[in-house]
């Protein structure tokens, strides 16, 4: 009997260093992540108003796609409602909640068509529409940006 309480003793031991180093791990990645999230903020968000049936998205969609191209797309945080249907919409919901905008899923409904620049505090700054060319898109998300910085 002691030297089986002996043996577990010693392999618990053993085991004590492999546990206090993922316990480490765990809290370094949770720490880098953390730092990580900080950092990396983007200035602004955009917000696009979407719907598979809505023909301006599909003018709109590639235009933000390459103005997005041309500025530095990592201080630019795209969030895609989508009104396409009841459980994208649904999913919509949750996204704003999340991203923190449901002021502007609140204040714009599910209209579709456009694009909604949000600063750091939450605050609409621009909006983007079908009649900008890529040209002006990219204007007015480095604009945002500046002014975010």
């Amino acid at each position: 009997m002691k030297y089986s309480l002996l043996m577990a003793a010693f392999a618990l031991l053993a085991a004590f260093p492999i546990i206090a180093q993922a316990g480490e791990k765990d809290i370094m990645s949770e720490t880098k992540s953390t730092a990580e999230d900080v950092m990396e903020k983007p200035a602004i968000q955009a917000v696009v108003f979407y719907s598979d049936t809505c023909g301006s998205c599909k003018i709109l969609e590639p235009r933000m796609e390459s103005a997005m191209a041309i500025i530095n797309p990592s201080k630019v945080e795209a969030v895609k409602f989508d009104f396409s249907n009841s459980t994208s919409t649904e999913a919509t919901k949750i996204l704003a909640a999340n991203k923190n905008v449901s002021n502007v899923l609140n204040q714009y409904g599910a209209r579709t068509g456009f694009v909604v620049l949000v600063n750091g505090q939450g605050d609409v700054v621009d909006t983007i529409k079908v009649d900008h060319d890529t040209a002006e898109i990219a204007a007015k998300l480095a604009t945002a940006v500046a002014n975010a910085s």
